[in-house]
Parts: structure tokens; sequence; C-alpha cells
């Protein structure tokens, strides 16, 4: 009776090793490939999802000219028009709505490299039929958090009305008396 190949030393045996780690199922990979299974089989197994279904270009684009099916009419019809107003042709293309705003670019997307590169660009970490972890960034240091600078200029204006007036009236006047609060109510950051 002839010797069973080893499953191990198979080419795709790292690649689907290396997937099913990242997708926390490797003790199940392996113990499959421990009863004799081929890898592509025990990875279809583990992974619970069948070969070519994921990092594909055929499984990205299945199913994305009807996307707009998915979302009602007045919706499809809204998203096409904000596109079309800023200028982006979106003629074989889906809108991802998690890339950006109808208006950007990078959200109407054709190809699984439009994904990456916008992900890349913008520094988001994206997991699904596409998978991209964006470099950790250093988190953004503001002097005092939005939602307390809203509070503190509503207090200014109540204390005077003249002040509520003309900071409705300047968009100067607002942006003076939002510097105002600001300086008043926090601490210069330190970089």
């Amino acid at each position: 009776m002839p010797k069973k190949p080893n499953p191990r030393k198979a080419s795709d045996y790292e690649r689907h090793r290396a997937e099913s780690e990242r997708l926390g199922v490797l003790d199940f990979f392996e113990d499959l490939i421990d009863k004799g299974n081929n890898p592509g089989f025990a990875a279809m197994l583990a992974q619970r999802q069948p070969p070519g279904s994921k990092g594909t270009e055929r499984a990205f684009l299945e199913g994305m000219h009807g996307w707009a099916d998915n979302v009602s009419k007045e919706c499809a019809t809204e998203l096409h028009r904000q596109a079309k107003n800023a200028g982006i042709a979106t003629q074989g293309k889906k809108y991802i709505g998690g890339l950006g705003r109808p208006t950007d670019p990078g959200a109407w997307v054709s190809t699984m490299d439009d994904v990456t590169e916008t992900a890349k660009r913008k520094g988001l970490t994206v997991t699904g039929a596409i998978n991209y972890q964006a470099p950790a960034q250093k988190p953004k240091r503001v002097r005092m958090a939005e939602d307390l600078v809203q509070h503190q200029m509503a207090v200014e204006c109540h204390k005077d009305p003249g002040l509520a007036e003309k900071v409705k009236k300047s968009p100067k006047k607002m942006r003076d008396l939002r510097e105002k609060v600001i300086n008043k109510h926090s601490k210069p950051v330190k970089e």
C-alpha cells in the first residue's frame, strides 16, 4: 500500500494555515489536517466557506451590478444625484458608505484595489471581502471636546442675549466666541 503524502508539505498549506489562524480556527484546521484532509478541503471546512468565495475579484464583484436594488429607489437616486453633482462617474461602480460620503470618489469602487487604496489613503481598517489593517495612528490631540465647546458657547450666549444675536448673524463672531471659550476653559495642547 503506497504511503499517503504529508498534507503539511502541500504548496498551499501555509497560505490556508495563515488564513485559518487569522480567522481563529487554526486548531480545527490542524485537526482536519491530522485526520488526513488536504489543506484546501480542511480550510474550507474550518473557515466555513467554499474556495474562491473570499479574496478574489470574482467574489467581490458578484452582485455588484444590483447593489442599488438593495436600497430604496429614492435612496439610490439620491446617492447617484450627489455623486453626479460632485463630478463622479458611477458607471460600473458600487457605493460603499463605510469608505466615505456619496460625494467622495473613493467611496465609489469597481475593484478590490479601489477599496484597499481608499482604506490606505484614509487610514481605515477594512474587514470582510477585503482585509486591510491600517497602521496605528497617533491620536489627534484637541484642547477641548466639541460637546463642551458647544455647551460653553450656549452658556455665554444665554448670559448675553446681545452676543447671541451677533453670533447668529456673523460666522466671524461665532469663530471668535468659539476661540474665547476654548482659551478660557482649556489648557494649551502639548505636542
